[in-house]
């Protein structure tokens, strides 16, 4: 017989009995008084007392809650060996295009060291990303985000460079924009789908009130009514996109979000428009006060009460997929960040920071600073850390966000967090699942569309595994959908662990 796996989580829910999760195979396991016992005896090490046939025992040895550790590493090893294959392919080129970094807003926790930087991309550097494009031969598609400052403020630029995207790649589509909402009028809008603008983002820090102390016109004035507007437009007009409203999220505003999701989701109802919460985050020596960031375990606490209290499932659901590669525009071979002049960044969170800039668009060797390339591609791999590796949360969280990582381990700001909030809410995450699990099997019999897995053998499958897709997925994709969660500069994704599961 195998040993217990250390990728199990076995626990009892108080409303719904004794289960078993393994976060490496993807399983969970409903389990009775009795089972659950067995299952205590395996994990303590000794044999179970009672006669339990050879077909439980089997079936934890098949579902990995049972399994040799160095067939876990192995499977480990898999996930590393496709997560690389992804990030080193040369068949996508993701860009996420800054056309300049001012902004016409003065948010606190936003980029205070660039917001007066008034450089618009000029057509030196239209050419010079040009041609820099035209430098990934092997890439097959292209994918673009716009982004900024305010990328609304060079909406001439992101015509230009569109009409040139197309020229490059016929089949160039599903671009995305992170705006701030406020200067997208009919005339803008209009021109969206020719833009092939598929996905918009526009931020909200809360209701009215808060949003205008927070989100503030750079001339004193408030800009709620205005986005609203505007929204208004763009879910009134011909495009044929979707808008995800973020919703920023701290300690100061998190009771006003389930109030707000339910009005826009009432004002735009059957409409193409979702609504999410935003994990804000401020780094050291942002004048935005960092008392009121929501550490990892109050994150959690938020969202699990969102779904206990509102009935708000977090995005991407409440059960944590296994095999999870954690990739982003940071570890990809072939995703850059472009700011206004040219310059070539790794992560959204370095845009304007002079010292994380990796090259420019300008350079025939565009890449000139290759130290902080290798920091980001190879020093932020999480199979190369230890401490990740005996994690019991790891094949879950994929190592948690790659900018936080570097900084932490590498650059010493130790008062980060990085992990994914699973790390110390699995348990609760799973209970929440079960409730939702159970409710569902309930509607299903009530409307005679089936019944629940039996538990007449004293237990059952509540989850089945996930298998792993062996194909290179394209990391660059979630560059033009909602997937990521940002944490606070302008709305940018930041692609966590937790943001790929919620």
């Amino acid at each position: 017989m195998q040993p217990w796996s250390r990728y199990n989580t076995l626990f009892r829910s108080e409303r719904y009995g004794w289960f078993l999760h393994n976060t490496l195979s993807g399983v969970m396991l409903e389990l009775d008084e009795s089972h659950a016992s067995i299952a205590e005896s395996l994990r303590d090490g000794s044999l179970p007392s009672s006669a339990e046939p050879a077909g439980f025992i089997a079936l934890l040895e098949q579902n990995g809650f049972l399994a040799d550790p160095g067939k876990e590493r192995l499977k480990l090893m898999e996930n590393r060996y496709w997560r690389n294959a992804a990030c080193f392919s040369t068949t996508h080129l993701g860009l996420t295009i800054c056309p300049t970094l001012s902004c016409n807003f003065a948010c606190p926790y936003c980029f205070e060291h660039s917001q007066g930087d008034a450089t618009v991309m000029d057509e030196g550097t239209i050419e010079a990303l040009v041609a820099f494009i035209r430098k990934h031969g092997d890439a097959k598609h292209l994918t673009v985000r716009w982004y900024g400052g305010e990328p609304t403020l060079a909406f001439g630029i992101i015509e230009t460079l569109t009409a040139k995207f197309i020229e490059l790649f016929p089949d160039y589509a599903g671009a995305g924009m992170v705006t701030n909402g406020y200067l997208l009028d009919q005339e803008k809008i209009e021109r969206l789908n020719d833009l092939k603008i598929a996905s918009v983002q526009i931020t909200l820090d809360g209701t009215e009130e808060t949003h205008d102390r927070r989100r503030i016109h750079s001339n004193g004035e408030g800009t709620y009514q205005q986005i609203i507007k505007n929204i208004d437009l763009l879910m009134n007009s011909s495009w044929n996109g979707s808008c995800a409203v973020r919703v920023n999220v701290d300690r100061t505003n998190r009771h006003e979000y389930a109030v707000l999701r339910k009005e826009l989701l009432d004002r735009y109802k059957g409409r193409n428009l979702t609504v999410y919460p935003g994990h804000v985050n401020t780094d050291d020596g942002n004048s935005c006060d960092r008392q009121c960031s929501l550490c990892n375990r109050e994150w959690a606490a938020f969202q699990l009460d969102g779904y206990a209290i509102e009935g708000i499932t977090p995005r991407g659901g409440l059960y944590p997929p296994s095999g999870i590669q954690n990739l982003c525009i940071a570890t990809s071979l072939q995703g850059y960040v472009v700011g206004p002049k040219g310059e070539l960044y790794k992560c959204w969170e370095d845009v304007g920071r002079e010292g994380m800039v990796i090259g420019t668009v300008h350079d025939e060797q565009y890449v000139t600073n290759p130290e902080l390339l290798v920091r980001y591609s190879i020093g932020t791999d999480p199979y190369g850390d230890s401490e990740c590796m005996e994690c019991k949360v790891f094949p879950v969280c994929g190592g948690g966000c790659v900018n936080r990582r570097m900084r932490v381990q590498q650059f010493g700001e130790s008062s980060l967090e990085y992990c994914s909030s699973l790390k110390e809410s699995l348990e609760k995450y799973l209970d929440a699942y079960m409730d939702k699990w159970h409710t569902n099997q309930i509607c299903k019999v009530v409307l005679g569309k089936g019944r629940p897995p039996s538990m007449e053998n004293g237990y059952r499958m509540v989850q089945p595994e996930m298998k792993m897709r062996n194909e290179v997925k394209n990391p660059l994709e979630p560059l033009t959908g909602h997937e990521q969660e940002g944490s606070g500069n302008n709305g940018a994704p930041n692609k966590t662990g937790a943001s790929l599961l919620f």
